[in-house]
């Protein structure tokens, strides 16, 4: 039989690089010639022996003589981090929908450009497959992109599935043992990590693109600058992050100082502990005796005081007293304990800190160090190693190095010095702590942070082997009038593991150890000072002091807290100086301001910390993602209604940092002034256009109100539109009383009302965060209102869009030609999908609960549609409101010609008389070709034309000149 072939798919190609060189130094393999040119290069290796695949899956090696090494034919291949993306189809653009909708809409699990060649190359490599490995890295992530793989993989061979031949790698290094380990203990991909990860990345872009759409959109409408600035992106992780940046400039910016007052006593004592009186010392202070005097500084107990007369009260008592008494001397062994073993975050802050280098650069470059095999695996949450790890073995490596690390680790295998490295508190059971992977000279490593990351790995690796520092602490207390003051003093006896720690770990040795000076004794001070001082405001936040926040708060995981730090600074919410330090912008400090004071304080960690406890609990198995999502966006879907309602007070906070739109007259080309009737104070508005950048978008400004309104970006020519047959009479809303404008568009032309296109009015169909034309509106008297109420209600899903596997709504519109169901993604050169409705109808209206319970199945949701009919215009046996699906109500249908499109039956808009034909005639209405053409004239009267119920005639009833009007 031949032997199976298994194709291995790794994160990164350098990892598939390091286990075809695995694969091919197995005793017998052959390898074959690599394939270059595609999406990723191909490794392909025979006989590589190992337990076979099919006695596999448990994640456990078996044990000895049980499983014998079998050949296998292994393709090695790789993807480039996360294959497939998810966002919200066509039909949810940013112009397409309100942000609310965003927390219910569908989404999209798609494939970039740039990713398509890897996914059709993983479903052709997976067909000739009879099994397949996963070695992604080895954390939530990884079995996040796991998945991902193994669904492409099974498009293309579903007997991948079927047979369960999907086998999942457990390793830390690409180390040639701990591949061959990993062949030895294969498992399957961990389904709880996978919706753990799935449930946070619902969550995060859910809530993420609705906010974000929410305040970008209304700051672009508000305020000069927004227009070209691009997204205001939110974050449920990045604004947190922002959070504590702001926060501390926040206690920095309201600092106040204080003075403050103590006291400090010298006192001199010779080597034995005797002291050094008056006696001792001539007038110039030299000292007589033989002894070598030391001059000992203690510090006041009370530290300080608010308060000079009290103070210097204090201070006239002890120098009045004159002598102070050794109230006590101690003495005790302190141990400066060495570290326990490195983690993601701790290795980001020490980076940081003793390196000065930003966590986004250190990530990056302990990827590349681990990819070349000199550390493990650079992202993991443990801080203990197992009791298997060989210590000595890697230590003995570095003997043969030369330099500070061949010494110290010839001095730790010696006189009984190695110890082993003491245990954190944290384990995620996946991969060990960031251990070097092997000895090398750190200069031979080229790349300079490259030297620095793997010199701090070893340099802590060594410190974790090494004994705790030994010293010794002793503490003197004198008191004088009342008062206690004391001083501390301490020897190191034993470096150990601060030696190879040099120069960034140190122990204070403050006074030395202190002479041993009898209780007792009484002691004159040589000096008693009082000095002055001022409280200081607290440093601008560090990046170290910020990963240590986000760590204790919950906020991203080891492998994320890098990216959301550098987020914040890439848009332009906080700055990080040359000491690594944060400083917040003013618009990421107005952003906190603006939720503040609404009184949701999103930049608090409390939703991130209690959604990734949530996470935590899928991932452990005790919850489904769907618990744990339902509840968590219901409640961040609140917020967001009520930060929509209150909007108006994240505008006053940006208001005072940033200038209102159309204020800077600098920035802006008067086009017309006295342009259009301001609704507000009735006096008019100019009309400008923005000339500080390539958009030079349009506004219209009220130097009265001091506001401006936004113009459509799309448009050629805008009018003030006037009142037909009055020419000097402005065309106003009746909902504002703004002078509505004309917009002309290649040879299209719609009104807009200034102030309702920017602020939409919720009663009239609007929504605060999208664009709202007259077309929009569904107020009841105004002739420019062609709005519908439940227009933006999903009627059912687009079939044509469905067909072509895209996804479009087909929703309720209406238009000068009357009611018409027609797809979202519809227009000029795209969806033609368009149903007309009767102009019988007085009105149609789309309620959400109304479902169509015979067309709707568990794909596809079906709703009704209220039909109100003019009087007259139906039979009068017909009721004038009538509620059905207009997909399979036969007798609407028929009665009314109402034509309904098929797939396949669609002829593109050609021409304008095309589009422009009448609706009343026998041609096909618009671009829709009808598949009920053949029965239209058993529709109609005998000789095939229209005729009125009423009368007779060859018109509709609607339209008959009998009417009572």
């Amino acid at each position: 039989m031949a032997p199976p072939i298994v194709l291995n798919v790794a994160e990164k190609p350098s990892v598939a690089r390091a286990l075809s060189q695995v694969f091919a130094s197995s005793p017998g393999s052959r390898s074959r010639p690599n394939q270059h040119g595609g999406p990723a290069q191909i490794f392909e290796c025979e006989n590589v022996a190992f337990p076979s695949l099919y006695q596999q899956g448990h994640g456990r090696q078996a044990a000895p003589n049980t499983v014998r090494d079998e050949p296998h034919t292994m393709i090695t291949t790789s993807v480039r981090g996360h294959l497939a993306s998810q966002d919200f189809g066509p039909a949810y653009g940013w112009s397409r929908c309100p942000p609310v909708a965003l927390f219910e809409a569908p989404i999209n699990t798609e494939y970039s450009e740039d990713m398509q060649p890897l996914e059709r190359m993983l479903r052709d490599l997976s067909r000739r497959a009879s099994a397949l490995i996963l070695w992604l890295d080895c954390d939530r992530e990884g079995e996040a992109i796991s998945d991902e793989v193994r669904t492409v993989c099974l498009k293309g061979n579903p007997r991948l599935g079927t047979q369960n031949r999907i086998y999942r790698a457990k390793f830390s290094t690409v180390l040639p043992g701990e591949i061959r380990k990993a062949l030895c203990t294969l498992g399957r991909i961990n389904e709880n990590f996978v919706q753990a990860v799935q449930a946070r990345s619902e969550h995060d872009l859910r809530v993420g693109a609705a906010f974000t759409r929410f305040q970008t959109l209304r700051l672009q409408k508000r305020f000069d600058g927004f227009q070209e600035r691009g997204v205001v992106s939110y974050g449920p992780c990045q604004f947190p992050t922002l959070g504590f940046v702001v926060e501390r400039w926040a206690r920095i910016e309201t600092f106040v100082p204080e003075n403050f007052w103590t006291l400090e006593m010298t006192i001199k004592l010779n080597a034995d502990g005797s002291v050094v009186n008056d006696s001792d010392q001539n007038r110039n202070g030299n000292v007589y005796s033989n002894q070598q005097s030391r001059a000992i500084i203690l510090s006041w107990k009370r530290v300080r005081l608010y308060d000079r007369p009290t103070t210097a009260a204090i201070h006239d008592a002890c120098l009045e007293a004159g002598e102070a008494v050794v109230t006590s001397l101690t003495g005790r062994p302190k141990n400066k304990w060495r570290p326990v073993p490195l983690a993601t975050v701790e290795l980001q802050k020490r980076a940081s800190k003793y390196l000065r280098i930003g966590s986004e650069d250190l990530m990056s470059k302990a990827e590349e160090l681990y990819n070349q095999g000199f550390i493990s695996y650079p992202r993991t949450e443990t801080e203990k190693y197992r009791s298997e790890f060989d210590h000595h073995t890697l230590i003995e490596s570095f003997q043969a190095v030369a330099g500070e690390f061949g010494d110290y680790a010839s001095r730790l295998l010696t006189n009984n010095n190695f110890q082993n490295p003491r245990a954190g508190q944290n384990d995620d059971n996946a991969h060990p702590p960031i251990t070097p992977a092997k000895a090398v000279d750190p200069d031979s490593i080229a790349d300079p942070i490259q030297r620095k990351i793997y010199c701090l790995v070893v340099k802590h690796y060594l410190a974790c082997c090494s004994r705790d520092a030994v010293g010794r602490e002793t503490e003197l207390c004198l008191k004088i009038a009342s008062e206690e003051f004391v001083a501390k003093g301490l020897m190191i006896l034993e470096k150990n593991w601060l030696e190879i720690y040099h120069p960034w770990e140190r122990w204070s040795t403050g006074q030395g150890e202190l002479p041993k000076v009898a209780v007792g004794s009484r002691i004159r001070p040589t000096s008693l000072l009082m000095k002055d001082g001022r409280t200081n405001p607290p440093q601008p936040i560090s990046e170290a002091e910020l990963i240590a926040q986000m760590d204790r708060n919950g906020i991203g995981t080891d492998a994320t807290i890098a990216q959301h730090i550098t987020t914040i600074c890439d848009r332009r919410y906080a700055e990080k100086d040359a000491n690594q330090c944060f400083h917040p912008t003013k618009l990421g400090i107005a952003l906190v301001e603006g939720y503040n004071s609404m009184g949701y304080q999103l930049n608090k960690p409390d939703l991130r910390r209690d959604m990734e406890a949530e996470c935590s609990a899928v991932a452990a198995g005790r919850k489904s993602k769907e618990a744990v999502l339902v509840p968590i966006l219901a409640k961040m879907l609140d917020v967001f209604r009520k930060a929509n309602d209150e909007a108006n007070k994240l505008d006053d906070a940006v208001a005072r940092h940033f200038t209102r739109l159309g204020s800077n007259n600098g920035e802006y080309v008067l086009l017309q002034p006295n342009f259009s009737q301001c609704g507000t104070c009735n006096g008019m508005m100019a009309l400008k256009q923005y000339s500080g950048g390539a958009q030079g978008y349009k506004l219209l400004h009220c130097a009265t109100c001091s506001q401006a309104h936004l113009m459509p970006k799309y448009h050629q020519q805008l009018f003030a539109a006037r009142k037909q047959g009055a020419q000097d009479e402005p065309l106003t809303c009746p909902i504002c009383q703004f002078q509505l404008v004309k917009c002309e568009n290649d040879g299209n032309s719609y009104h807009i009302c200034p102030k309702c296109f920017s602020e939409p009015p919720e009663d009239h169909g609007g929504d605060s965060s999208t664009d709202f034309p007259c077309s929009k509106c569904t107020h009841p008297t105004c002739s420019m209102a062609t709005g519908t109420q439940g227009g933006d209600i999903e009627v059912f899903t687009c079939p044509f869009c469905t067909a072509d596997g895209n996804t479009g709504s087909v929703n309720l519109k209406r238009s000068a030609n009357g009611y018409r169901l027609s797809c979202s993604n519809g227009g000029r050169d795209r969806c033609q999908y368009v149903i007309w409705l009767p102009k019988a109808a007085k009105e149609i209206v789309v309620n959400s609960e109304t479902i169509c319970q015979d067309c709707t199945t568990q794909n596809r949701q079906v709703r009704k549609i209220k039909f109100v009919w003019k009087p007259g215009s139906v039979p009068p046996h017909c009721d004038l409101e009538l509620t059905t699906c207009i997909l399979c109500d036969v007798h609407l249908v028929r009665d009314m010609e109402i034509r309904i499109p098929s797939v396949n039956r669609v002829q593109p808009r050609s021409t304008a008389n095309a589009r422009g034909r009448g609706r009343g005639s026998g041609s096909e209405r618009g671009s829709i070709r009808s598949t009920n053409r053949s029965n239209a004239d058993s529709r109609r009267g005998g000789n095939g034309e229209i005729q009125c119920f009423k009368c007779g005639g060859p018109h509709y009833a609607n339209a008959c000149p009998n009417n009572q009007r």
